[in-house]
């Protein structure tokens, strides 16, 4: 288990060296710093559980590293989705009722299945895409599609028996 005494050495001897580790992956100090302390918090609540960490400055390292790797897939898939709103905006000058209303349905999604519901029906990303963009697994994001559909009918007052009759 880790103890004060451990977290205190590693605090001291391993973490300036981790950051500036992490900081040359991100070329960011500060995003840097965020993922090592949240690698070593992740590290202290597994330890509590009863799990073994070997080697501490290793464990936090390539925990801080994968969290960086998702933030890099989190932030492109944010920034093509921005690019293709943005191109099919440009593309349409006026906005109909029923993007708005889209809109506004989305907007009123918990952000996960928000951001779910956009990568796969918008961006058409299909389920392991959108799975690994957001760091969940596809049982999460089939979950999580599933509710935000049933949202979107409702708020968008859609039946979707009908959906389905008019698309057969």
């Amino acid at each position: 288990m880790l103890d004060d005494t451990t977290i205190r050495e590693f605090l001291r001897d391993d973490y300036p060296r981790l950051v500036n580790a992490v900081a040359l992956l991100t070329g960011d100090v500060p995003s840097a710093e965020d993922a090592v302390q949240d690698a070593l918090m992740r590290a202290w609540i597994r330890s509590d559980r009863g799990d073994d960490i070997e080697s501490l400055p290793a464990w936090v390292a390539v925990v801080a590293m994968n969290l960086t790797r998702s933030g890099w897939r989190r932030v492109t898939a944010e920034r093509r989705a921005r690019a293709r709103l943005a191109s099919a905006v440009a593309s349409d000058d006026v906005r109909s009722v029923e993007r708005v209303d889209v809109e506004r349905a989305l907007g009123g999604l918990p952000r996960r299945q928000r951001q779910i519901a956009v990568l796969r029906y918008f961006l058409q990303l299909d389920t392991r895409e959108v799975a690994e963009a957001l760091g969940v697994s596809e049982g999460t994001v089939k979950n999580s599609l599933s509710k935000a559909r049933a949202a979107l009918a409702a708020s968008l007052q859609i039946d979707e028996q009908e959906e389905n009759d008019v698309e057969a």
